[in-house]
């Protein structure tokens, strides 16, 4: 039985008959049932309801749906010209610069890490990110290896970082509880635990479940800003 092959974008003209809609408006779209619905209701079915055209005016301007998230990753990232704060003088406050900047950028776009986890799309937004990173990390005298293992450490762990964000903190919190409420209760759970089983964890429940989230990411970016001085020194 053969399979099923997803389906091809359409050449030419649509058909006379067709609305007319374009590329840029079927990413509009997107997005718009994006941060409405959220990544997982995000279907063509959807995106085409949106624009009032049928599901299959889409496949003129993307392949499948894939396409479209690749286009859509690259989309959220509109708007973060990050190379604007690289500091030609001081390589570690540019990165910092960047990396916070990159953080809240995502942080503003429902589910933009979990898009962005994974895909390496080439579009023009993610090139002028990716150029900022790269150009930060040259200036600090790092050689080719070096800075492209390090831009890849540093993206993803962005990425990651604002996805453990905002991702629900359980099954409760999606419910409707307020994080911190469920974070209080954690803590005092944590802190109950037999202290000769758990003795760290009981120690440091009310570390462990603080509201600080600006501040650990600070605390990622200075060790990750360490780890790149460290590599500096060894070039040195």
């Amino acid at each position: 039985m053969d399979s099923v092959r997803p389906p091809k974008r359409r050449r030419g003209r649509p058909p006379a008959n067709t609305s007319v809609i374009s590329r840029e408006a079927v990413l509009a779209a997107g997005l718009q049932v994006l941060e409405r619905d959220g990544l997982d209701a995000l279907t063509m079915r959807k995106v085409a309801d949106e624009l009032g055209v049928q599901a299959a005016s889409l496949y003129w301007h993307v392949r499948d749906k894939d396409e479209l998230l690749d286009l859509l990753a690259d989309e959220l990232l509109a708007g973060a010209d990050l190379r604007s704060l690289v500091d030609p003088t001081d390589w570690r406050a540019g990165a910092a610069a960047i990396l916070r900047e990159m953080r809240r950028h995502l942080l503003a776009r429902r589910d933009s890490a979990r898009l962005l986890a994974g895909r390496f799309s080439a579009g023009p937004n993610r090139l002028r990110s990716m150029e900022a990173v790269l150009g930060v990390l040259r200036s600090a005298g790092l050689g080719p290896h070096d800075t492209a293992y390090a831009c890849y450490f540093l993206m993803v762990t962005v990425i990651g970082f604002v996805a453990n964000e905002q991702a629900p903190l359980s099954a409760q919190v999606r419910n409707g509880m307020p994080p911190r409420e469920f974070l209080d209760g954690l803590r005092d759970r944590l802190a109950g635990l037999p202290a000769e089983e758990y003795p760290h964890t009981v120690a440091l429940a009310a570390e462990v479940t603080g509201p600080d989230l600006a501040r650990r990411f600070d605390f990622a970016v200075d060790r990750m800003l360490d780890g790149i001085e460290a590599l500096r020194g060894e070039r040195d």
